[in-house]
C-alpha cells in the first residue's frame, strides 16, 4: 500500500514538473469546461485557478479528480482519466491566469433592463405560495403556483446553482449565476426586469427585507458588491480572501460576509455603506442564523467544532466538538417539547446530528444511507426530510428523533435531493436530479405522492413564503 502511494505521488510530481502540455487543455475542454468554465473562471462549479485552489497538495487534487467529491456534483473520473492525465490537469490548474478585474464601471456597463409586459402571474394567485424551480439543464427558473401546481412562467438565468432571494413584500425575486450574472424577476408584473454582471465568478447574493439593497459576494475578483434596489452598483469592497457567502442579518440593517481562508467577518451597513471588520476565532466557512436570537452557528473545514457565536456582542457563546464538516446553511430548525433544536448532515459522513440549541449539545446522531446535502422541515410536517446523495429521501420523526423505517424513493436509480415545502407545509417538493428528472410532490404528513412534474436536472425549489420568514 505504501509503495503504491509512493509511486502515485512520484507520478503526480513528475507530471506537474513537466507542465500541463497541450493534452491537458484538450482534456480540460472535454471533461471540465462545461462546469468550470472555458477559461477556468468557474461556471456551475468553482474556478480552477491558483487563487482558489489554496494550499491543497497536487496529490489531494488528483484524488479529488479521480474519486469525485462527496456532497457535491463533482463526479469521479477514475474510469475516464488515468493518473498521469489527472496530474496533467492539476498542473494546468496551477498555471496562473492574467489579473482578473471587474470594476464598478464594468458592472454598471453590463446592466440591462427589459421591457416589462407582464401578466404572467394573475392577481388572484397567492404570491406566498409561489414555488420557483431551478432547472439546471435549461439554465432557467420555472414559477409554479403551489396551490394548482401549474407553471405560470419561466425565465432564463444561465449557470444558476440555486439560492433565489425574495424581498419581504414578495415584489421581486433575484437569482445569481456562478459566472457573475444577477437577474431580477418582477413578481408584481410577472416578467423579467433587470440583468447585471456583478463579477467574473459570484458565490451568492443577499437582499435586504425592503428590497432596496442587494449584495453579491464574488470569488473573482474577491470582493463584495452592493447594489441599490434597481441593481445599480453603489459600492465595491475588495476582500482579502475568498468569501464563504454573503447574508442579510435578520433584524439589522447590514450585510455580513465571511472569508473561507481567513478568520474575518465583514459587515456593511445599508444606511451609509460603512464597512466594519471583526476578528473571528477561526474562519467561518459555513454558518446559519439561529431563529429568534442574535446568534449564528459556524464551522470551518479545518476545524473540529461547532461555534455558537453572538454576532451582536461579537463573542463566542459556546462550542461543540464535532467530526467532519456539518452542512450548516443546509440545516433546519424545529421546536421539540418547547425547545429549539437544529438538524444537519455532514460532508462525507452519512449521519444526521440533532442539537438542543438551548444547551448547545448533541442529543442524537442518526446514521443515514449516504452523506447528502440538505435537512429540511416545516411546522406543517411531523418529519425532518433528509436527502442522502442516493435515490432515497430519509425521514426522521421530530417528536421521537427516530428514523422512519421506509424511505421515499421518488425516482429509482436516480438521485433524490433538495426538499422544499409549500407555505403552510402541507406539501413537500422533492427533486429527482436527472436529465429526465422531475419534481415529485408529496403530502407532507401522509407521505403519499400527489403529483409528478417533469424537469431536466432540477437543482432546487424555493417557496416565496418560507424563504421570507426570517425577514418578517
Amino acid at each position: 500500500m505504501f509503495l503504491c502511494a509512493l509511486v502515485a505521488a512520484l507520478l503526480v510530481s513528475a507530471s506537474a514538473a513537466a507542465g500541463p502540455g497541450p493534452e491537458a487543455q484538450q482534456l480540460y475542454q472535454q471533461h471540465c469546461a462545461t462546469c468550470h468554465g472555458e477559461r477556468r473562471y468557474g461556471g456551475y462549479a468553482p474556478p480552477l485557478i491558483p487563487q482558489t485552489l489554496g494550499r491543497k497538495s497536487d496529490e489531494v487534487l488528483v484524488r479529488a479528480t479521480l474519486d469525485g467529491l462527496p456532497n457535491t456534483q463533482m463526479p469521479a473520473f477514475a474510469e475516464t482519466l488515468s493518473q498521469p492525465q489527472a496530474a496533467a490537469l492539476i498542473a494546468l490548474f496551477r498555471q496562473p491566469v492574467a489579473e482578473i478585474t471587474w470594476s464598478a464601471e464594468d458592472i454598471a456597463a453590463s446592466r440591462e433592463e427589459f421591457p416589462v409586459d407582464g401578466g404572467a402571474i394573475p392577481a388572484e394567485i397567492r404570491r406566498e405560495n409561489l414555488t420557483l424551480v431551478v432547472e439546471r439543464s435549461t439554465g432557467s427558473v420555472s414559477i409554479l403556483d403551489g396551490d394548482s401546481l401549474k407553471e405560470l412562467d419561466r425565465f432564463p438565468v444561465g449557470r444558476i446553482h440555486g439560492g433565489l432571494k425574495f424581498d419581504r413584500q414578495l415584489r421581486k425575486v433575484l437569482a445569481s449565476t456562478r459566472d457573475g450574472a444577477v437577474v431580477e424577476y418582477d413578481l408584481e408584473r410577472g416578467a423579467l426586469r433587470t440583468r447585471v454582471v456583478a463579477g467574473v465568478n459570484t458565490r451568492n447574493i443577499a437582499i435586504s427585507p425592503d428590497g432596496e439593497f442587494v449584495a453579491a459576494a464574488n470569488q473573482l475578483p474577491p470582493g463584495l458588491v452592493v447594489f441599490d434596489g434597481k441593481l445599480q452598483p453603489l459600492s465595491v469592497f475588495p476582500l482579502d480572501g475568498q468569501p464563504s457567502g454573503v447574508y442579510y442579518v435578520p433584524g439589522e440593517n447590514r450585510f455580513v460576509v465571511t472569508t473561507r481562508d481567513r478568520p474575518r467577518l465583514f459587515s456593511v451597513a445599508t444606511s451609509d455603506l460603512s464597512r466594519r471588520e471583526v476578528e473571528l476565532p477561526e474562519p467561518f466557512e459555513d454558518f446559519i442564523f439561529v431563529p429568534g436570537k442574535r446568534q449564528l452557528v459556524a464551522s470551518s473545514r479545518g476545524g473540529s467544532q461547532l461555534i455558537l457565536y453572538d454576532y451582536a456582542e461579537e463573542r463566542v457563546v459556546a462550542t461543540l466538538p464535532t467530526r467532519g464538516l456539518p452542512h450548516l446553511f443546509s440545516a433546519c430548525f424545529f421546536s421539540r417539547d418547547g425547545v429549539l433544536h437544529a438538524a444537519f448532515n455532514h460532508v462525507g459522513d452519512p449521519r444526521l446530528t440533532i442539537i438542543d440549541m438551548t444547551a448547545f449539545r448533541s442529543v442524537a446522531e442518526i446514521p443515514l444511507l449516504g452523506a447528502g446535502f440538505f435537512a429540511r422541515t416545516h411546522p406543517g410536517t411531523p418529519y425532518i426530510w433528509i436527502d442522502t446523495n442516493t435515490e432515497a429521501i430519509q425521514l426522521v420523526e421530530k417528536d421521537s428523533l427516530t428514523l422512519v423505517e421506509q424511505a421515499l424513493v421518488p425516482g429509482p436509480g436516480k438521485k433524490a435531493m433538495h426538499v422544499e415545502f409549500t407555505a403552510e407545509g402541507e406539501r413537500a417538493f422533492v427533486s429527482v436530479w436527472d436529465p429526465e428528472g422531475a419534481v415529485v410532490v408529496y403530502d407532507a404528513r401522509e407521505l403519499t405522492e400527489i403529483a409528478r412534474l417533469p424537469y431536466a436536472m432540477p437543482v432546487g425549489k424555493y417557496n416565496a413564503g418560507n424563504k421570507t420568514r426570517l425577514l418578517r
